[in-house]
């Protein structure tokens, strides 16, 4: 009977730590350090990693009443097709607040009235501001990792801080469009202008 007791005792054990490591994973994946991330860039986890943090924002945001009654949740992409491909191998068919995730490549701020978020991406500095001045006063968040993104009008910037992804907020401009970050999203930004 001891033994029986002893070998079930050392089984619980097993249990309660991996029942720990687990709880550990879930507390850092899920904890204020979900959105940092180390990252390489121009490697496939940099797309990975930003896909982790576009899916990450919609769970933090609230866009207005009539973008939250379309059918689908739409995450754009204008100017980088390998991000586009990442979202869709590393979000899949995941869902919004019940509402399925689609994804869109476009190459036209008109096409973005369809979207929920769009990130963009353009070596050219000149594009990514007519862009972001079309968007502005549309119900679309905007992302991008330029320099100057939330300068010059987007919403969330993502920026590289000790070799690990970050983002800056731009609240005033997603005010503007009547989408709503939570505080806990606000609490983990680097910066809130």
């Amino acid at each position: 009977m001891a033994l029986l007791s002893e070998g079930f005792r050392q089984r619980m054990q097993a249990v309660n730590s991996a029942i720990r490591f687990c709880l550990a994973v879930l507390l850092v994946i899920f904890g204020n350090s979900i959105f940092a991330y180390a990252y390489a860039e121009g490697t496939e986890l940099e797309y990975r990693v930003k896909s982790a943090f576009l899916y990450n924002f919609t769970k933090f945001i609230e866009w207005p009443a009539e973008v939250k009654k379309r059918p689908d949740f739409v995450i754009c992409v204008a100017g980088n097709s390998q991000l586009h491909a990442k979202l869709v191998e590393t979000i899949g068919d995941k869902k919004n607040n019940g509402v399925p995730i689609k994804f869109s490549g476009i190459k036209h701020p008109g096409e973005a009235q369809g979207c929920q978020m769009v990130f963009l991406e353009f070596a050219d500095r000149g594009r990514l501001e007519d862009w972001v001045g079309v968007l502005a006063n549309e119900a679309v968040l905007t992302v991008s990792d330029d320099s100057s993104f939330v300068e010059m009008g987007g919403m969330i910037q993502f920026v590289i801080v000790d070799g690990k992804i970050r983002f800056d907020i731009n609240q005033t401009a997603a005010s503007r469009s009547q989408i709503k970050m939570s505080s806990k999203l606000l609490g983990l930004a680097r910066n809130v202008n």
